[in-house]
């Protein structure tokens, strides 16, 4: 069963943030630099210390390892340790981070995100799947078809190379799934709710469940 990391931000102070700030890699603290919100800095720095967290008290490694790169698709890896794979989202209040020996692909989003309804840029049994719900629960539909895809995108590693509408992924019961045009087959999908409103997705290798491990202020601060 995979583990998928999660911290509420909305737990950190001010202080906590310029901690944050000066634990992550610099090209990390670069991008908080362009963030004009103090809550996008705030996520920007918590999902790198996340990250932080899982690969030195997970995985071993240590503090010269860390450093990443990006590939020609701009997507980031670990410059030591091209082995080991990651992926970060986040919304609203929740980062989220997790790890593989493999691609993984993970993605977390507030059902309040769905009140535009972008799914008629989705395949057209998704458009259906969304447009034939109540009105009250339309949004939710469009979520989970959203953090599936942006997760299974995340883990083939080609950002906007993959048109949204050029496959389509299943969510209408506890085994999401992948289905026409797929670039990949091997990957499972997996979907989990998380707190209020909010959808929790991973796209990896691993047959098995998924375990979400909340970790507290005092977790994160100490790998600072």
């Amino acid at each position: 069963m995979s583990t998928v990391l999660v911290l509420d931000v909305e737990r950190l102070s001010g202080a906590d943030t310029e901690r944050l700030y000066r634990a992550v890699p610099a090209e990390r603290r670069a991008r908080a630099d362009r963030l004009h919100s103090a809550a996008d800095r705030a996520r920007c720095l918590a999902a790198g210390v996340l990250l932080r967290h899982a690969l030195l008290v997970r995985h071993g490694l240590t503090p010269a390892e860390l450093d990443t790169a990006r590939d020609a698709y701009g997507k980031p890896y670990l410059a030591h340790v091209p082995g080991l794979h990651f992926s970060l989202s986040h919304a609203r209040r929740w980062v989220a981070c997790a790890t593989s020996e493999t691609e993984i692909g993970v993605d977390i989003e507030h059902t309040a995100a769905g009140a535009v309804d972008i799914s008629h840029r989705f395949a057209p049994d998704e458009h259906a799947y969304v447009a034939a719900a109540p009105p009250g629960r339309r949004a939710g539909r469009l979520v989970r078809i959203w953090t599936l895809k942006e997760s299974y995108v995340k883990y083939l590693g080609r950002g906007l190379a993959v048109p949204m509408d050029s496959f389509s992924v299943r969510a209408r019961d506890r085994h999401p799934r992948a289905l026409r045009g797929t670039l990949d087959v091997r990957p499972r999908l997996k979907q989990v709710a998380h707190g209020d409103g909010y959808w929790l997705a991973e796209c990896s290798r691993d047959e098995s469940g998924i375990a979400v491990r909340e970790l507290s202020r005092e977790d994160l601060l100490a790998v600072c």
